[in-house]
């Protein structure tokens, strides 16, 4: 009976960390929130389908290796842990991102929005993963060694598989950001690669002893920090966008300057949209429509400024700038 509460335990445990991550990060995304069903989907194919498809894949290229070149146990679990499972994995992971990029890639509109989504496919494969050697860990060596593994895949590397997918997610968003330069066309191979990579090292780091997962773990936070310091900067370049280009927006008469101060300040917009929920439903509907129609536009204008001046964003900007003068009369302004 304790052996299936603390199986259990550790299960919910790796869903409920991978979900408090999610959380944070979705929280941490200030100026325009991505879909809900779209991050719930890069979830989804990181715990079902990239897990699952890794799994098959993986044992399919071991099996093949195995027959082709004949070595001892040890070798070919080296092989698998440190070579086969980052580039399997890794690739399976990608491919959420590759499919959102190709159907919606205009829901990414900067660097944050590329990490976002890859976090949250890492996320769902992490939680998958923890979950299973959990589990393995329980059957096979019992409750007090199950209990230090989990111990350690959800304190110290409850993150690493949405730090390492993050770096596909980032070069995908550099080419999408500055697909007019050429340098930008290499950026998705260097993130995947640089995702393998550091995958690779951590994998190797945790096969050769204590000193070496000390570097591996370091190894890790140390990239978690990078990626970090890359997402505040876009953050604050984000608010830069809404600035300058909302800026515009009041010159030219579209909106007034207390929506523009509204747009600026998450804390405004939050006391705009109580003040709108007391006139009723639609206002409240109206206010939050507006704000973040505003934020695309100024994103959309960020676009244009970068030279991607194709009739796709002009018309766009321009559907944006028709809807907000629909809702303008309608929203609060704080």
């Amino acid at each position: 009976m304790l052996v299936f509460g603390v199986g259990w335990l550790g299960v919910v445990a790796s869903f409920v960390l991978a979900w408090a991550y999610a959380a944070l990060l979705y929280w941490a995304d200030r100026h325009e929130k991505e879909p809900k069903g779209l991050l719930l989907g890069m979830f989804l194919w990181g715990a079902l389908v990239a897990t699952l498809g890794s799994a098959l894949f993986s044992s399919a290229i071991d099996a093949g290796l195995s027959g082709l070149w004949p070595t001892d146990a040890a070798t070919r679990a080296w092989v698998d842990t440190t070579v086969i499972a980052p580039l399997v994995e890794e690739s399976f992971k990608a491919a959420a991102l590759v499919l959102l990029f190709w159907f919606a890639a205009h829901e990414v509109d900067s660097l944050f929005d590329g990490v976002i989504y890859a976090a949250l496919v890492g996320l769902g494969f992490e939680a998958v993963e923890n979950a299973l050697y959990f589990v393995a860990t329980l059957v096979e060596g019992g409750v007090g060694q199950s209990l230090l593994v989990g111990a350690l895949r959800l304190g110290l590397f409850g993150f690493t598989h949405a730090f390492y997918t993050s770096l596909t997610g980032l070069g995908l968003a550099v080419w999408r950001l500055y697909s007019r330069r050429w340098w930008a066309w290499l950026a998705p191979l260097a993130g995947w690669a640089a995702a393998v990579l550091a995958h690779a090292l951590h994998n190797a780091s945790m096969n050769l002893g204590a000193p070496a997962c000390v570097v591996g773990i370091g190894s890790d936070w140390l990239g978690l920090a990078a990626v970090a310091g890359i997402l505040l900067w876009a953050l604050r370049r984000e608010a830069r966008w809404l600035r300058e280009h909302l800026r515009a927006e009041v010159e030219a008469g579209r909106i007034t300057p207390a929506q523009y101060r509204t747009a600026l300040s998450l804390a405004r917009r939050a006391r705009a949209l109580r003040q709108a929920r007391k006139k009723g439903a639609r206002y409240a509907q109206a206010t939050r429509e507006f704000y973040r129609l505003l934020t695309d536009l100024a994103f959309v204008l960020a676009h244009i400024g970068r030279g991607h001046r194709d009739a796709h964003f002009r018309q766009r900007a321009q559907e944006l700038r028709a809807a907000i003068a629909r809702l303008a009369p309608h929203a609060d302004a704080a």
